[in-house]
């Protein structure tokens, strides 16, 4: 029987190695590679999948759902940061809680004021609790609901993160982002995915394609 800090010294040792990894892959921001090496990823997946928490490779959630790969969760992150210090982000909308661990990241990362929507109730509660387990629930606020609708009501964003790919970018989303905003978003274009920044700016749009991705579809609907 394994002891349980013999287990946490693993984890950690794994989550390091990790990061180190994403290092050599391009992340650069030090807040990034910082929330990747605080957040235990472990605890967001499937107990019998913790083995490979932090392998490069998505696991499933069950629901049709999944936990993006390390590198992808990272990605996203530096993309949606740019090279705006962190401090001068104000709210943040993750579209997608999933499991939570996206989430989580951003919390770690120094983002202050994380909203996340989830559109599917068991998922909802899952991230809640993981968010709890591993104590980063306090100042993020949740809300299970229509992702492509955003969140008027707190808008606008500096930042929006979309964890699941539409055909195109909701109109909702795009209305909601600040000027001076990114949002980062895959985008399912005939079966092929792709991951695009769009920055808003005072004359309209800058759109970039990023690289090609794999992500769940976005569902318009509860």
């Amino acid at each position: 029987m394994v002891r349980p800090d013999v287990n946490r010294s693993s984890f950690d040792w794994r989550r390091r190695s990790m990061v180190e990894r994403l290092a050599r892959m391009g992340i650069r921001r030090e807040e990034v590679l910082a929330a990747m090496n605080s957040v235990p990823r472990h605890l967001f997946v499937e107990e019998a999948l913790r083995s490979r928490a932090y392998d490069d490779m998505s696991l499933p959630l069950g629901l049709g759902q999944t936990i993006s790969q390390p590198y992808t969760v990272a990605v996203m992150t530096q993309l949606m940061l740019g090279k705006l210090p962190v401090a001068g982000f104000g709210r943040v909308l993750e579209i997608g809680t999933g499991c939570g661990y996206q989430t989580a990241v951003l919390q770690a990362a120094g983002l202050d004021q994380v909203y996340s929507v989830e559109r599917l109730r068991p998922l909802h509660e899952k991230a809640k609790h993981h968010l709890r387990q591993a104590g980063l629930i306090g100042r993020i606020r949740m809300v299970c609901g229509d992702g492509y609708l955003g969140l008027p009501e707190v808008a606008p964003f500096d930042g929006i993160l979309v964890t699941a790919a539409p055909a195109e970018v909701p109109l909702p989303l795009l209305q909601q982002l600040a000027v001076g905003g990114r949002m980062v978003i895959p985008l399912d274009e005939g079966g092929r995915q792709y991951l695009w920044l769009i920055e808003k700016t005072e004359r309209g749009f800058h759109e970039t394609c990023v690289q090609e991705a794999r992500f769940v579809p976005l569902v318009n609907g509860t």
